[in-house]
């Protein structure tokens, strides 16, 4: 008897209830497939909306002062309230099969061993595309088809400038321009809207005053009177850079045990799952290819970036609902024999606060 496009419709949504649902299971091509963990466990769920917006204030009115008796006032009311919006973008995957492959594997392993393969290979290339994209800036200031990564944020230094402060205010797109808007905020304009950034040429002695200067300098807390009106969150930091500069900070750590025992030529350094070197007890995580070898889009300067990332400030955004949404099996009048199920989502990165969200390490850029 022949088996009709129903009953094959209902085999493969029967065989996908009992896959993994809503996760990314490969996991080939990266150490640590960051941006899929993190957006699988960590992420911020919005219900709707046409975009994630959020208000963030960035300076105050400056009315208090001290005063004489039966002094006048004269109050004031400034609007010190600004809107952030990042935009929504879209991203997707889909597996196949056709009528006749399916009936070439009836047994039911051959067919649940045929039903993952595809599913996999969908799920690879998803996760690949996620942790590619979360490491870069978009194409071009109008850009809306790519998400904003890291580098989007935490902004490097401008060209040839030396040195370290909250100067980070320069994006720098992938097809060479640049521009200071970020997330709808112009950070030429406002300067608590730019990121701490620091240069550095080796990773010794110096790289690790530097490093402790920026991590004082981007602990910001409300005071003692005063209730933060930010959201509290127990996201981790963490840190991140290329092969290279992971493995000259490990051979400062090295250089550094006074405890090196037995045989191990790596003395105390020990390569885990949490990271391969540890930074003011912070993880340094090699994330793979995408920060090997980093050069600056608009001079190709090799900048070898070191980025310390704060997830309370940084926060990957999903929309409910849509996030990881696998449709059921469909067919085409076009190719009626074929299968196709899409996994879809919208998503994207957003900065509330980029004086505390973390900062960079860069080699200086040079023109």
């Amino acid at each position: 008897m022949a088996v009709k496009n129903a009953q094959l419709a209902d085999l493969i949504a029967t065989t996908l209830e009992d896959l993994p649902k809503q996760e990314i299971e490969i996991m080939w091509d990266h150490p640590e497939y960051e941006f899929s963990r993190i957006y699988q466990n960590e992420r911020m769920e919005i219900e709707s909306g046409t975009a994630i917006s959020r208000r963030v204030m960035l300076d105050h009115t400056g009315a208090a002062r001290y005063r004489r008796l039966y002094d006048t006032d004269e109050p004031t009311v400034n609007d010190v309230v600004q809107t952030i919006t990042v935009p929504w973008v879209q991203i997707g995957t889909e597996y196949s099969w056709d009528r006749r492959e399916i009936l070439r594997n009836r047994q039911p392993a051959a067919f649940v061993d045929m039903v993952k393969t595809r599913r996999y290979d969908g799920l690879w290339s998803l996760a690949n595309l996620i942790e590619e994209r979360a490491w870069k800036t978009p194409t071009s200031a109008s850009d809306d088809l790519y998400p904003y990564g890291v580098p989007y944020y935490l902004n490097m230094l401008n060209a040839d400038t030396t040195g370290a402060g909250f100067s980070g205010q320069t994006i720098r797109y992938q097809d060479g321009s640049t521009g200071t808007s970020c997330a709808g905020l112009d950070a030429s304009t406002f300067a608590r809207w730019r990121n701490y950034a620091a240069t550095y040429t080796q990773i010794n002695a110096n790289f690790i005053d530097t490093y402790r200067i920026a991590f004082l300098r981007t602990r910001f807390k409300a005071p003692i009177n005063v209730q933060d009106p930010s959201s509290e969150t127990a996201n981790s930091k963490r840190i991140y850079t290329g092969f290279q500069a992971m493995s000259e900070i490990m051979r400062l750590a090295d250089s550094k045990d006074d405890n090196h025992t037995g045989k191990d030529i790596m003395s105390n350094v020990r390569m885990n799952d949490d990271g391969l070197a540890m930074i003011n007890r912070l993880p340094v995580v090699y994330p793979g290819e995408e920060l090997d070898g980093v050069t600056d889009p608009v001079t190709g300067t090799t900048t070898d970036p070191i980025y310390t990332v704060d997830f309370a400030f940084f926060k990957p955004v999903v929309m409910a609902d849509d996030w990881m949404h696998e449709e059921e099996p469909m067919t085409d009048r076009r190719q009626h024999t074929a299968y196709t199920i899409f996994l879809d989502g919208s998503h994207n990165n957003l900065c509330t606060n980029r004086r505390r969200a973390g900062f960079v390490m860069h080699k200086p850029i040079v023109t």
